[in-house]
């Protein structure tokens, strides 16, 4: 059974401190590519935890946007790490994954099964409390859904090991990438604001609504920031500057007249 070596990976990619030597090349390779605003083929056949083969669309939910990992169940390492952390930013949530949103795990491992999908998916399902998917898939299926999200990984024969990254994809009722989140555990407050932008508004309160209005995604800080904040409160000085300056001239004009 495959085993990662997810601590080399641990977000390496995106570390400044890489950015003055020549990384190896498998932090290159494994480096993923920008897919917002791209759509997942959620015809593409999966198999799921009782053994049935369906498309991935089957595992979302109508108007409620999705969460998409790619991992692996003999992944002792990363995948775990990722999917403990995942877990812990959902449960601080006001939200129930399976109701409000979906969550989907497929794995890269071709040669895993459902039997071990179904153990996986009661697992992690558990610590939710709600419901969480974990899907096997043949290796072009695989294939043709990592390529369409720009999640790269690598199988080094050597040390019979998956090299890949932490993401954490969010997509759209209708399986557009809407955004990505990289690392171990997501900040639930990120988490909750890329959910409600991926719904359009079909889920989340409505001050967490407007809250979003406020914010916009700093892929560098893999946060949402209050950038809109700041550009709004400069304009509403610059238009309270202008009131009162015009304030003034009126009055000072019909000074004149007088």
């Amino acid at each position: 059974m495959t085993r990662t070596i997810g601590i080399a990976l641990l977000g390496l990619w995106t570390s400044t401190a890489f950015a003055a030597v020549t990384p190896p090349a498998v932090l290159e390779n494994t480096k993923p590519i920008d897919s917002r605003g791209e759509f997942i083929p959620v015809e593409t056949i999966v198999v799921g935890s009782d053994g049935a083969s369906k498309p991935l669309r089957e595992w979302m939910s109508a108007e409620k946007p999705m969460l998409l990992t790619f991992n692996y169940m003999g992944c002792a390492m990363l995948c775990s790490l990722q999917q403990d952390g995942l877990a812990r930013s959902i449960s601080g949530l006001e939200m129930t994954a399976g109701d409000d949103f979906a969550v989907v795990s497929v794995s890269i491992d071709p040669d895993e099964t459902s039997e071990m999908a179904a153990r996986a998916s009661k697992r992690l399902s558990d610590r939710v409390g709600g419901a969480w998917s974990v899907v096997t898939a043949t290796e072009p299926a695989i294939k043709t859904l990592t390529d369409a999200a720009g999640f790269r990984f690598e199988y080094l024969e050597a040390s019979d090991q998956y090299a890949h990254a932490a993401l954490t994809y969010v997509l759209t009722p209708d399986g557009r990438v809407s955004q990505y989140l990289a690392g171990i555990e997501p900040a639930s407050r990120d988490l909750k604001f890329a959910l409600i932008e991926a719904s359009d508004g079909q889920i989340g309160s409505f001050i967490d609504q407007i809250a979003l209005a406020c914010l916009q995604y700093d892929s560098s800080r893999n946060a949402y920031v209050a950038r809109g904040v700041m550009r709004a409160g400069g304009l509403t000085i610059l238009a309270g500057l202008g009131l009162f300056f015009g304030i003034l001239w009126s009055r000072e004009r019909r000074r004149w007249r007088e």
